[in-house]
C-alpha cells in the first residue's frame, strides 16, 4: 500500500467525519450536550426567540462542516494523483477550518472547563490532515 493510498484515505476518513457532524448540527432541533453544558441551561429554559437564533447557527455550522467535508473529499481525488497543487488547496482548507474549530473549542472550554466541547476531536483532525499531507509528499 502506498504513502499516497493511506494518505487519501486518511483524508476521505477526515472528510466523512466533518459530512457527518455537519448533517448532525444542519438537522438539530435543539443544542447539543456540551451547549447545555456551557449555558447550564436546558433547551426548554431558553426564550423561543434566542432558540430560533441558536438553531439558525447551528444550521451554519452545519453547513460550513458540509461544505468543508465536500471540498476535501473532491480534493482528495488529484491528491490521490500527486497533483502538486493539491496539497496546497487542503493545507489551505485544513488551516483555516482547522485551527478556527480549535481555537473556538478551546475558547468555549475556557468558559466552561467541565464541559465537553469537541477540542480533542478538532485538534485530532488537524493532526490526521496535516500528517496525512506530510506522508502523502513521500
Amino acid at each position: 500500500m502506498s504513502n499516497l493510498f493511506i494518505a487519501s484515505a486518511a483524508l476521505l476518513a477526515i472528510a466523512a467525519s466533518s459530512l457527518a457532524f455537519g448533517l448532525r448540527y444542519l438537522f438539530a432541533r435543539e443544542y447539543l450536550f456540551y451547549h447545555a453544558q456551557l449555558t447550564g441551561l436546558a433547551w426548554g429554559d431558553i426564550p423561543s426567540h434566542y432558540q430560533a437564533i441558536i438553531l439558525g447557527m447551528l444550521k451554519m455550522v452545519g453547513a460550513g462542516l458540509l461544505a468543508f467535508g465536500l471540498a476535501l473529499a473532491w480534493l482528495v481525488l488529484p491528491f490521490s494523483r500527486g497533483e502538486s497543487w493539491s496539497f496546497w488547496a487542503i493545507l489551505s482548507l485544513v488551516s483555516v477550518h482547522g485551527f478556527i474549530s480549535i481555537y473556538v473549542t478551546i475558547v468555549l472550554r475556557k468558559i466552561n472547563p467541565s464541559a465537553q466541547t469537541n477540542v480533542f476531536a478538532s485538534f485530532v483532525g488537524v493532526a490526521v490532515a496535516m500528517t496525512a499531507l506530510v506522508i502523502g509528499q513521500f
